[in-house]
């Protein structure tokens, strides 16, 4: 006695097959081939238990709507485990759905911004007819594969096996086996981890109400304080081969020309809030002197009016301007945090061609800070008075690195026309996402020239009565620069006074442009309280004045 005796069963028995074959790769992609081979497991317990289910259900509406249910299934685990694998690739981190989920619309943006609207719209429409395709086929294949062309008991079989399976699974007997139950494990690991994130998310809500209000810093009278954030400067540009092949020279010629221009230099090593992207919730970390590890943590600490580090210079009598060459259209968030000033992309003055994806190069975004120092400086009626306190974004050690150019004579920067020697250098932009060995290739020369930029700001416009700190905002993605690179970054603080760094020495940093060990890392979100623990009072003796620089 054969199992199908009928031309009929034996069609339904080989879709059943197919069904189970293409559910089941579906269940198994929480764990994808790159995570290691051969995979850990081959058979999914969830897809026979959902066919079983299946086939003891009687043919009708309700069991088509069954049948498309599970095709769902199938498609939303796939989806989150390919989100899982981006993330790990760009962030060195397992997706969280909690939050994770409202970064779609920066997803998008970024994707239009460097592969363009058309070849974004063709990916997307390709992936959604991908996924339809697929899910209509599984769906299709559950609703043929139905009694009474398969016996009842087939289902009662793989109803038991899958249960069976699971019971035995966890009591831990199949731990030697390729039986598992991925799926299961991957949305019993999300669930859980958004109850965290929610009790987290309470928590951080408790946090923000204990704000201590703007604070002054007395030590920092009359001094202009630079933070620049350079892009995807992290420590593994340091410590790793082959970027620090190039990246430690470039420090060690750095310290030497800031010294030849009697500044001092002290570095330390900071923890950055994220890996591989979301520079702003790391300069919303600095601010704010709290973690903001995610985009529900940024919106809260917004919502609340949290203070920040623009309170505690306005309070410090300081102009705050915040220039973010990065921004392209309305930046409500910055007129939340306070900026008396916010300059970006479209009123930087910028008339140079677009340097691949980023708006504009390194140099012009720190030649245009020197200009607005300046123009403080002309205007200054006393001694103490038009401090400014300046937070830039740059842009040129953006991923994927592509043009990397040369300084060109400062005094010639002007609007940027200068810049256009390199026009349509950077047009390849897009395809150099497609090409990760290019992109390595390219990462350590962007850092380089973007640490030029910083040193040849400082050298001009760093002078006795100036603070600069210049950070990575996090590292590179772990694809670029390997595994496993943690989230450190340096943070290099620069002075024509030498009192100014004298408290950077006593928690961590130390001379020089190379960082500490890991054991010397701060959290970002402790470098506010550093700065009023170093500057709580003014300084025992007035500074003779000293022009900040040619």
């Amino acid at each position: 006695m054969t199992l199908f005796p009928e031309s009929a069963s034996a069609r339904a028995g080989w879709r059943l097959l197919l069904a189970w074959l293409l559910l089941n790769a579906l269940l198994l992609t929480p764990e994808p081939p790159w995570a290691g081979f051969p995979p850990r497991h081959w058979l999914a317990l969830e897809a026979p238990l959902l066919l079983g289910l299946l086939l003891l259900m009687p043919a009708s509406r309700l069991r088509q709507w069954a049948c498309a249910g599970v095709a769902l299934i199938g498609l939303s685990i796939a989806l989150g485990a390919l989100g899982d694998g981006l993330m790990q690739a760009m962030q060195g981190r397992s997706i969280n759905l909690y939050t994770d989920l409202s970064l779609l619309p920066i997803l998008i943006e970024l994707l239009v911004a460097n592969l363009g609207l058309a070849l974004t719209l063709a990916v997307t429409c390709a992936l959604g007819l991908a996924l339809f395709a697929v899910g209509w086929a599984l769906s299709a294949l559950l609703a043929a594969s139905h009694r009474p062309r398969l016996p009842r008991g087939l289902g009662v079989a793989l109803l038991a096996f899958g249960a069976g399976g699971l019971a035995l699974q966890h009591a831990g007997r199949l731990e030697a086996t390729r039986i598992g139950s991925p799926a299961l494990g991957f949305v019993t690991f999300e669930w859980q981890r958004a109850m965290e994130t929610r009790h987290a998310l309470a928590a951080f809500g408790g946090q923000l109400e204990n704000d201590p209000g703007a604070r002054a810093l007395p030590g920092l009278a009359g001094v202009d304080v630079v933070l620049g954030f350079i892009e995807s400067y992290g420590v593994a540009a340091i410590e790793r081969e082959p970027f620090a092949d190039e990246i430690r020279p470039r420090l060690a010629r750095m310290e030497s020309e800031l010294a030849a221009s009697g500044l001092s230099m002290v570095t330390g090593r900071v923890t950055a809030s994220t890996l591989g992207g979301q520079s702003w919730l790391n300069h919303a970390t600095l601010l704010s002197g709290l973690p903001i590890t995610s985009q529900l943590r940024f919106e809260l600490m917004l919502n609340r009016h949290r203070s920040t580090l623009v309170d505690d210079f306005s309070a410090s009598a300081h102009r705050t301007l915040a220039v973010m060459p990065g921004i392209i259209r309305d930046w409500p968030e910055g007129r939340q945090l306070g900026y008396d000033e916010i300059h970006t992309a479209d009123s930087l003055g910028y008339r140079g061609p677009p340097m691949g994806w980023a708006s504009m190069p390194d140099q012009f975004t720190w030649k245009r800070v020197g200009d607005y120092l300046d123009a403080a400086s002309a205007s200054a009626t006393g001694a103490s008075s038009h401090a400014t306190f300046v937070e830039l974004a740059t842009l040129s050690s953006h991923a994927p690195w592509s043009p990397v150019i040369t300084l060109v004579d400062w005094d010639s920067v002007g609007d940027g026309q200068v810049f256009s020697r390199w026009a349509g250098a950077g047009d390849d932009y897009a395809s150099l996402w497609q090409n990760t060995e290019a992109m390595r290739a390219h990462y350590a020369p962007a850092i380089d020239y973007a640490l030029q930029a910083a040193a040849g700001f400082a050298e001009r416009q760093v002078g006795e009565h100036t603070l600069m700190l210049i950070l990575g905002d996090h590292q590179a993605a772990p694809s670029i620069i390997g595994p496993h690179p943690g989230r450190d970054v340096p943070l290099h603080v620069i002075s024509g006074d030498p009192a100014l760094l004298a408290g950077f020495l006593h928690n961590g940093f130390r001379p020089g442009a190379l960082p500490p060990g890991p054991e010397a890392a701060i959290p970002m979100s402790q470098i506010r309280a550093l700065l009023h623990r170093i500057y709580a009072a003014p300084p025992a003796l007035s500074r003779p004045d000293a022009a900040r620089g040619s």
